[in-house]
């Protein structure tokens, strides 16, 4: 399928006739729907508690007829209505299948009249828990764990290339107790060997439950005696992590290198995903000052990583400025994937004082979010000199 933007109301589309083709085909839905605060300049963002209760209410009835079973659904939200929105997901796709809430960093404000509030939430929903794969994500994508990785791998590989690798070895242990210590952290303590390419890795044990065997493949030279009892992997097994430059020997016994780049964890509950970068990832597009709120390219990407597979259909019908579009083209990229997008947006004028506004007029935009978002989506892909591959449907 191509990628799909349909253009109107979400509730009337979600439950038209057209929309019924994806019923049960939804991996991943995130929705950033209005906070109710009236904190938006350019946007209407106001309604009492409970017609907003009434609003969404609609809304993920039908987001939960959408989703796979495995599927799950992400929503963004402030404290304003957290406790509300909590209360209707539970009773929509039922206690058990809450998944938890992320909290997300936001800019600093110096304007609060009590408590500074420098965070926002993602309520996370299954549609079915029991058959939602864990959230993991490699540590490479961890901003914190990154900077770790890279620092402690450069200052291994720099005592390696000037004292070898015996003294390399012994150096990354004292090293890795210290980085314990500092980042009061424990899962650092399995990756205690270095290769001669400067790589950090743990040992792998290559015994298996069975009844034990002797080992003889003369094109790796491998010779091994039984174990008492155990079994050993199979030839194929050894022959391919020789080949991939992945086994180890330790006191004479094979062991497999699990490097530390390709290390995962269980996703924290924490984000440093600030607000502010989705204005940044605005401005480096050559649009800053078109959406007042964008929500950051690599908060969406995080998302899609740890929830989706290579082939998933994505829906968010808060489309708003579009980031989940540039979100989707970005990891397909990056990860090798063919994920697709499917985005709703109503036609929201924008406030004629505000900013958006004057700067939708300076660039020749219609001054509503549905065209804002098109446009966003389009000057992306003129930036990577793709074609556009996206469908409008005009549901209006």
């Amino acid at each position: 399928m191509k990628n799909k933007i349909y253009i109107g109301d979400n509730y009337d589309i979600l439950k038209s006739t057209e929309f019924e083709k994806f019923s049960g085909k939804i991996k991943m839905i995130y929705i950033d729907p209005p906070y109710n605060t009236k904190s938006c300049k350019s946007y209407n963002d106001k309604t009492s508690s409970i017609t907003w209760g009434l609003f969404m209410k609609k809304r993920l009835e039908l987001s939960k007829n959408l989703l796979k079973e495995d599927g799950v659904i992400f929503i963004s939200i402030d404290d304003n209505e957290y406790a509300n929105l909590k209360l209707i997901c539970d009773d929509i796709f039922e206690k058990e299948n809450f998944v938890g809430t992320f909290i997300t960093k936001q800019a600093q404000r110096s304007n609060a009249k009590h408590i500074n509030t420098v965070h926002e939430y993602i309520l996370c929903f299954a549609k079915n828990k029991n058959k939602l794969h864990k959230f993991q994500i490699n540590r490479m994508e961890i901003p914190e764990d990154r900077k770790m990785i890279n620092k402690l791998t450069k200052k291994v590989r720099d005592i390696l290339n000037e004292k070898g690798l015996e003294i390399a070895n012994k150096e990354l242990k004292k090293i890795i107790k210290d980085y314990c210590l500092e980042y009061n952290i424990t899962w650092l303590k399995n990756y205690s060997n270095i290769d001669e390419n400067g790589d950090i890795f743990f040992s792998v044990d290559l015994s298996t439950p069975g009844k034990p065997r002797r080992v003889k493949i003369d094109s790796i030279g491998l010779e091994l005696e039984p174990l008492a009892t155990r079994g050993w992997s199979s030839d194929n097994k050894f022959i391919k992590l020789f080949n991939d430059n992945r086994l180890s020997f330790k006191d004479g016994r094979p062991y497999a290198k699990h490097f530390l780049y390709e290390s995962k964890d269980n996703v924290p509950s924490v984000l440093n995903f600030y607000s502010r970068q989705g204005t940044n990832d605005l401005k480096k597009l050559g649009i800053d000052g078109l959406f007042d709120t964008p929500k950051p390219v690599e908060l969406l990407k995080f998302l899609i990583r740890i929830s989706t597979k290579k082939d998933d259909i994505i829906l968010d019908y808060f489309a708003g400025s579009g980031t989940l579009a540039q979100a989707v083209y970005e990891v397909n990229s990056e990860d090798l994937r063919n994920n697709k997008y499917i985005l709703i947006q109503i036609k929201e004028p924008v406030n004629e004082k505000s900013d958006v506004y004057n700067n939708c007029k300076i660039l020749n935009i219609k001054p509503t979010v549905d065209e804002i978002m098109k446009y966003r989506i389009k000057t992306y892909l003129k930036s990577k000199n793709k074609d556009e591959d996206f469908e409008v449907y005009e549901m209006e």
